[in-house]
Protein backbone atom coordinates (compact mmCIF):
# COMPACT_ATOMS: atom_id res chain seq x y z
CA UNK A 1 0.00 0.00 0.00
CA UNK A 2 1.53 3.42 -0.75
CA UNK A 3 0.25 4.44 2.80
CA UNK A 4 2.74 1.71 4.28
CA UNK A 5 5.71 3.12 1.62
CA UNK A 6 5.36 6.55 3.26
CA UNK A 7 5.59 5.24 6.48
CA UNK A 8 8.08 3.42 6.11
CA UNK A 9 9.88 5.78 4.31
CA UNK A 10 9.57 8.73 6.45
CA UNK A 11 10.81 5.84 9.73
CA UNK A 12 13.70 5.24 7.92
CA UNK A 13 14.80 8.87 7.26
CA UNK A 14 13.99 10.11 11.02
CA UNK A 15 16.03 6.86 11.91
CA UNK A 16 19.03 8.13 9.43
CA UNK A 17 18.69 11.43 10.76
CA UNK A 18 18.73 10.26 14.28
CA UNK A 19 22.10 8.45 14.25
CA UNK A 20 23.46 11.08 12.26
CA UNK A 21 25.93 11.93 14.46
CA UNK A 22 27.40 8.71 16.07
CA UNK A 23 30.32 8.95 14.16
CA UNK A 24 31.51 12.19 15.06
CA UNK A 25 32.73 10.86 19.14
CA UNK A 26 31.06 13.67 20.36
CA UNK A 27 28.55 12.22 22.83
CA UNK A 28 26.68 15.97 22.91
CA UNK A 29 26.28 16.12 19.88
CA UNK A 30 24.76 12.45 19.91
CA UNK A 31 22.17 13.22 22.35
CA UNK A 32 21.10 16.18 20.93
CA UNK A 33 20.12 14.88 17.62
CA UNK A 34 18.76 12.13 19.15
CA UNK A 35 16.58 14.46 21.52
CA UNK A 36 15.75 17.05 18.62
CA UNK A 37 14.23 13.88 17.02
CA UNK A 38 12.33 12.85 20.32
CA UNK A 39 10.49 16.15 20.61
CA UNK A 40 9.27 15.86 17.42
CA UNK A 41 7.02 13.32 18.67
CA UNK A 42 8.44 10.72 16.72
CA UNK A 43 8.66 7.62 19.28
CA UNK A 44 4.92 8.32 20.30
CA UNK A 45 4.24 8.49 16.79
CA UNK A 46 6.41 5.10 15.59
CA UNK A 47 4.82 2.91 18.88
CA UNK A 48 1.20 1.97 16.84
CA UNK A 49 3.38 0.77 14.11
CA UNK A 50 5.50 -1.57 16.11
CA UNK A 51 1.69 -3.89 14.95
CA UNK A 52 1.08 -2.94 11.44
CA UNK A 53 -0.02 -5.54 9.33
CA UNK A 54 3.28 -4.22 6.55
CA UNK A 55 6.92 -5.82 7.40
CA UNK A 56 8.89 -3.12 6.40
CA UNK A 57 6.70 -0.71 8.56
CA UNK A 58 7.02 -2.89 11.95
CA UNK A 59 10.78 -3.29 11.01
CA UNK A 60 11.12 1.10 10.35
CA UNK A 61 9.62 2.02 13.33
CA UNK A 62 11.59 -0.40 15.70
CA UNK A 63 14.78 0.88 14.02
CA UNK A 64 14.02 4.45 14.73
CA UNK A 65 12.16 3.39 18.58
CA UNK A 66 15.66 1.48 19.49
CA UNK A 67 17.83 4.47 17.88
CA UNK A 68 16.45 6.73 20.21
CA UNK A 69 16.12 3.96 23.14
CA UNK A 70 19.27 5.19 25.41
CA UNK A 71 16.92 8.44 25.89
CA UNK A 72 15.09 8.40 29.38
CA UNK A 73 12.40 9.67 27.83
CA UNK A 74 12.01 6.94 25.35
CA UNK A 75 13.20 4.74 27.96
CA UNK A 76 9.37 5.60 29.75
CA UNK A 77 7.70 5.38 26.64
CA UNK A 78 8.64 1.67 25.90
CA UNK A 79 8.51 0.33 29.42
CA UNK A 80 4.65 0.43 28.79
CA UNK A 81 2.60 -2.65 28.69
CA UNK A 82 1.00 -2.35 25.04
CA UNK A 83 5.02 -1.42 23.84
CA UNK A 84 6.75 -4.01 25.77
CA UNK A 85 4.30 -6.71 23.72
CA UNK A 86 4.72 -4.89 20.83
CA UNK A 87 8.04 -5.53 20.99
CA UNK A 88 8.10 -9.01 21.77
CA UNK A 89 5.75 -10.14 19.03
CA UNK A 90 9.05 -8.98 16.54
CA UNK A 91 11.29 -11.63 18.43
CA UNK A 92 8.85 -13.98 16.23
CA UNK A 93 10.63 -16.52 14.00
CA UNK A 94 8.70 -15.05 10.96
CA UNK A 95 9.94 -11.66 10.98
CA UNK A 96 13.51 -10.53 9.46
CA UNK A 97 16.96 -9.96 10.87
CA UNK A 98 16.64 -6.42 11.17
CA UNK A 99 14.04 -6.52 12.96
CA UNK A 100 14.79 -9.34 15.37
CA UNK A 101 18.38 -7.04 16.16
CA UNK A 102 16.84 -3.65 16.64
CA UNK A 103 13.61 -5.14 18.83
CA UNK A 104 16.06 -7.31 21.20
CA UNK A 105 17.84 -4.35 21.67
CA UNK A 106 14.93 -2.28 22.96
CA UNK A 107 14.02 -5.23 25.21
CA UNK A 108 17.70 -4.88 26.55
CA UNK A 109 17.83 -0.94 26.92
CA UNK A 110 14.63 -1.78 29.80
CA UNK A 111 15.28 -5.33 30.64
CA UNK A 112 16.71 -3.97 34.16
CA UNK A 113 13.99 -3.05 36.07
CA UNK A 114 11.53 -5.66 38.00
CA UNK A 115 8.21 -4.18 36.49
CA UNK A 116 9.88 -4.56 32.88
CA UNK A 117 10.99 -7.88 33.54
CA UNK A 118 7.70 -8.87 34.79
CA UNK A 119 6.04 -7.29 31.40
CA UNK A 120 8.40 -9.25 29.43
CA UNK A 121 7.42 -12.50 31.45
CA UNK A 122 4.02 -11.75 31.10
CA UNK A 123 4.42 -11.11 27.11
CA UNK A 124 5.81 -14.66 26.46
CA UNK A 125 8.79 -13.10 26.09
CA UNK A 126 11.06 -15.89 27.68
CA UNK A 127 10.36 -18.32 25.31
CA UNK A 128 11.15 -15.78 22.12
CA UNK A 129 14.00 -14.90 23.56
CA UNK A 130 15.52 -18.46 24.20
CA UNK A 131 14.54 -19.26 20.39
CA UNK A 132 16.91 -16.58 19.61
CA UNK A 133 20.11 -17.25 21.53
CA UNK A 134 21.49 -19.35 18.22
CA UNK A 135 20.27 -16.45 15.86
CA UNK A 136 22.57 -16.22 12.69
CA UNK A 137 22.82 -12.98 13.00
CA UNK A 138 25.76 -12.46 16.24
CA UNK A 139 24.63 -8.99 16.95
CA UNK A 140 20.47 -10.44 17.62
CA UNK A 141 22.33 -13.33 19.42
CA UNK A 142 24.38 -10.47 21.93
CA UNK A 143 21.29 -8.47 22.99
CA UNK A 144 19.39 -11.46 23.74
CA UNK A 145 22.11 -13.11 25.45
CA UNK A 146 22.36 -9.94 27.92
CA UNK A 147 18.89 -9.71 28.18
CA UNK A 148 19.11 -13.00 29.45
CA UNK A 149 21.33 -12.12 32.12
CA UNK A 150 19.34 -9.12 32.79
CA UNK A 151 16.33 -11.36 33.86
CA UNK A 152 18.17 -14.70 35.49
CA UNK A 153 18.93 -11.96 38.72
CA UNK A 154 15.19 -12.51 39.28
CA UNK A 155 14.25 -16.20 40.26
CA UNK A 156 10.85 -16.26 38.68
CA UNK A 157 12.69 -15.68 35.11
CA UNK A 158 15.61 -17.71 35.85
CA UNK A 159 12.72 -20.94 36.88
CA UNK A 160 11.08 -19.35 33.45
CA UNK A 161 14.25 -19.61 31.32
CA UNK A 162 14.70 -23.27 32.18
CA UNK A 163 11.09 -24.47 31.63
CA UNK A 164 11.86 -22.78 28.24
CA UNK A 165 14.85 -25.01 28.09
CA UNK A 166 17.48 -22.57 27.92
CA UNK A 167 20.64 -24.63 28.85
CA UNK A 168 21.03 -26.81 25.37
CA UNK A 169 21.15 -23.34 23.41
CA UNK A 170 23.35 -21.99 25.67
CA UNK A 171 26.16 -25.08 25.81
CA UNK A 172 25.50 -25.13 22.09
CA UNK A 173 26.61 -21.39 21.47
CA UNK A 174 30.07 -22.03 23.70
CA UNK A 175 31.16 -23.27 20.10
CA UNK A 176 30.72 -19.65 18.62
CA UNK A 177 32.88 -18.14 16.64
CA UNK A 178 32.69 -14.62 18.55
CA UNK A 179 34.68 -14.83 22.01
CA UNK A 180 32.02 -11.90 23.08
CA UNK A 181 29.13 -14.43 22.84
CA UNK A 182 31.26 -17.22 24.19
CA UNK A 183 31.61 -15.05 27.05
CA UNK A 184 28.14 -13.81 27.43
CA UNK A 185 27.16 -17.34 27.27
CA UNK A 186 29.33 -18.41 30.43
CA UNK A 187 27.87 -15.48 32.30
CA UNK A 188 24.55 -16.26 31.80
CA UNK A 189 24.65 -20.08 32.54
CA UNK A 190 26.46 -18.52 36.17
CA UNK A 191 23.80 -16.33 36.34
CA UNK A 192 20.91 -19.04 36.23
CA UNK A 193 22.52 -22.16 37.37
CA UNK A 194 22.25 -19.85 41.19
CA UNK A 195 18.40 -21.77 40.78
CA UNK A 196 18.78 -25.02 41.70
CA UNK A 197 16.00 -26.49 39.05
CA UNK A 198 18.61 -25.13 36.03
CA UNK A 199 21.73 -26.80 37.87
CA UNK A 200 19.45 -30.56 37.52
CA UNK A 201 18.85 -29.09 33.69
CA UNK A 202 22.39 -29.34 33.61
CA UNK A 203 23.01 -32.15 34.88
CA UNK A 204 19.95 -34.11 32.76
CA UNK A 205 21.42 -32.72 29.50
CA UNK A 206 25.82 -33.70 30.70
CA UNK A 207 26.18 -29.87 30.72
CA UNK A 208 29.76 -30.32 32.86
CA UNK A 209 31.05 -32.50 30.31
CA UNK A 210 30.65 -30.07 27.51
CA UNK A 211 31.80 -27.42 30.00
CA UNK A 212 35.09 -29.29 31.17
CA UNK A 213 36.02 -30.31 27.74
CA UNK A 214 36.76 -26.67 27.37
CA UNK A 215 39.67 -26.13 29.99
CA UNK A 216 41.62 -28.57 28.36
CA UNK A 217 41.32 -27.07 25.13
CA UNK A 218 44.57 -24.41 25.33
CA UNK A 219 43.54 -22.01 22.66
CA UNK A 220 40.14 -21.29 25.07
CA UNK A 221 42.08 -19.93 27.90
CA UNK A 222 40.26 -16.86 28.21
CA UNK A 223 36.84 -18.93 28.76
CA UNK A 224 38.63 -21.36 31.25
CA UNK A 225 37.52 -19.01 34.16
CA UNK A 226 33.98 -18.43 33.38
CA UNK A 227 33.93 -22.60 32.90
CA UNK A 228 35.25 -23.14 36.39
CA UNK A 229 32.65 -20.37 38.08
CA UNK A 230 29.52 -22.29 36.14
CA UNK A 231 31.28 -25.47 37.34
CA UNK A 232 31.54 -24.37 40.91
CA UNK A 233 28.19 -23.45 41.28
CA UNK A 234 26.22 -26.90 39.58
CA UNK A 235 28.97 -28.61 42.61
CA UNK A 236 27.33 -27.40 45.29
CA UNK A 237 24.82 -30.14 44.00
CA UNK A 238 25.61 -33.44 45.64
CA UNK A 239 23.83 -35.46 43.30
CA UNK A 240 25.89 -32.99 40.60
CA UNK A 241 28.72 -33.99 42.40
CA UNK A 242 28.39 -37.15 42.26
CA UNK A 243 27.91 -37.94 38.84
CA UNK A 244 31.16 -36.02 38.33
CA UNK A 245 32.69 -38.83 40.02
CA UNK A 246 31.52 -41.27 37.09
CA UNK A 247 31.59 -39.51 34.67
CA UNK A 248 35.30 -38.14 35.00
CA UNK A 249 34.66 -34.50 36.03
CA UNK A 250 35.76 -34.87 38.25
CA UNK A 251 39.47 -36.15 37.15
CA UNK A 252 39.27 -33.35 34.79
CA UNK A 253 39.18 -30.76 37.43
CA UNK A 254 41.68 -32.27 39.17
CA UNK A 255 44.10 -32.62 36.64
CA UNK A 256 43.28 -28.88 35.69
CA UNK A 257 44.17 -28.02 39.35
CA UNK A 258 47.69 -28.98 39.13
CA UNK A 259 48.15 -27.67 35.90
CA UNK A 260 46.20 -24.49 35.06
CA UNK A 261 48.21 -20.75 35.59
CA UNK A 262 47.84 -19.31 38.99
CA UNK A 263 44.34 -17.73 37.86
CA UNK A 264 43.14 -21.04 36.90
CA UNK A 265 43.97 -22.85 40.06
CA UNK A 266 42.32 -20.18 42.04
CA UNK A 267 39.19 -20.81 40.53
CA UNK A 268 39.51 -23.86 40.53
CA UNK A 269 40.32 -24.34 44.40
CA UNK A 270 37.89 -21.69 45.30
CA UNK A 271 35.10 -24.28 43.94
CA UNK A 272 36.52 -27.28 45.87
CA UNK A 273 36.62 -24.83 48.62
CA UNK A 274 33.14 -23.58 48.83
CA UNK A 275 31.63 -27.24 47.64
CA UNK A 276 32.89 -29.13 50.02
CA UNK A 277 31.61 -27.10 53.28
CA UNK A 278 28.71 -29.86 52.99
CA UNK A 279 29.67 -32.56 54.56
CA UNK A 280 28.08 -35.04 51.59
CA UNK A 281 30.23 -33.18 49.63
CA UNK A 282 33.02 -33.63 51.27
CA UNK A 283 33.33 -37.50 51.13
CA UNK A 284 32.97 -37.51 47.94
CA UNK A 285 35.50 -35.38 47.15
CA UNK A 286 37.90 -37.24 50.12
CA UNK A 287 36.56 -40.82 48.08
CA UNK A 288 38.46 -39.28 44.81
CA UNK A 289 41.45 -37.94 46.86
CA UNK A 290 40.96 -34.45 45.67
CA UNK A 291 43.19 -33.49 48.79
CA UNK A 292 45.78 -35.38 47.19
CA UNK A 293 45.07 -32.63 44.35
CA UNK A 294 44.86 -29.86 46.90
CA UNK A 295 48.25 -30.51 48.46
CA UNK A 296 50.36 -30.44 45.00
CA UNK A 297 49.47 -26.96 44.86
CA UNK A 298 50.92 -26.33 48.32
CA UNK A 299 53.97 -26.87 46.72
CA UNK A 300 54.01 -23.80 44.21
CA UNK A 301 55.53 -20.63 44.86
CA UNK A 302 52.61 -17.89 43.77
CA UNK A 303 51.06 -16.63 47.39
CA UNK A 304 47.63 -16.42 46.10
CA UNK A 305 47.56 -19.47 45.09
CA UNK A 306 49.06 -20.98 48.20
CA UNK A 307 46.87 -18.48 50.44
CA UNK A 308 43.15 -20.21 48.72
CA UNK A 309 45.09 -23.78 48.81
CA UNK A 310 45.90 -23.14 52.68
CA UNK A 311 42.04 -22.02 53.43
CA UNK A 312 40.49 -24.74 51.30
CA UNK A 313 42.05 -27.12 53.72
CA UNK A 314 41.29 -25.66 56.70
CA UNK A 315 37.69 -26.01 55.18
CA UNK A 316 38.09 -29.86 54.16
CA UNK A 317 39.62 -30.98 57.24
CA UNK A 318 36.05 -30.39 59.27
CA UNK A 319 35.30 -33.53 57.53
CA UNK A 320 36.94 -36.36 59.74
CA UNK A 321 37.69 -38.67 56.42
CA UNK A 322 39.64 -35.50 54.79
CA UNK A 323 41.36 -34.59 58.01
CA UNK A 324 42.87 -38.34 58.36
CA UNK A 325 44.21 -37.89 54.82
CA UNK A 326 45.92 -35.03 55.58
CA UNK A 327 47.08 -35.74 58.56
CA UNK A 328 48.81 -39.50 57.29
CA UNK A 329 50.74 -36.87 54.90
CA UNK A 330 51.87 -34.51 57.33
CA UNK A 331 49.68 -31.32 57.04
CA UNK A 332 47.46 -31.75 60.26
CA UNK A 333 49.42 -28.30 61.62
CA UNK A 334 46.71 -26.82 58.80
CA UNK A 335 43.31 -28.18 60.59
Amino acid sequence: REEDHILWRACDALYNFSISESNSGDPNKIEAVKKEVYDMGTVKAAIPHLSSPDAATRRSSVMLINSLAQLEETKADIREKEVVAALINLLKPDEGVMTHEHASKCILTIADQYASKALILESGGVELLVNLINDPDPLVQQYTLETIALLGEDCECRISLNDSNVIAPLLEILMSDYPVIQALSLRVLYIVCQEECVRTSVKEVNGLETLLKLITDEELTDLHEGVIEVVGVCMLDTDQLDSMKDSGCLLTLATYITSANPSGQLNALRAVSTCSRKEENARILHDNEVETTVMSVLGGENAAVLSQACQTVSIMVANPLCKETFTKVGWSRLS
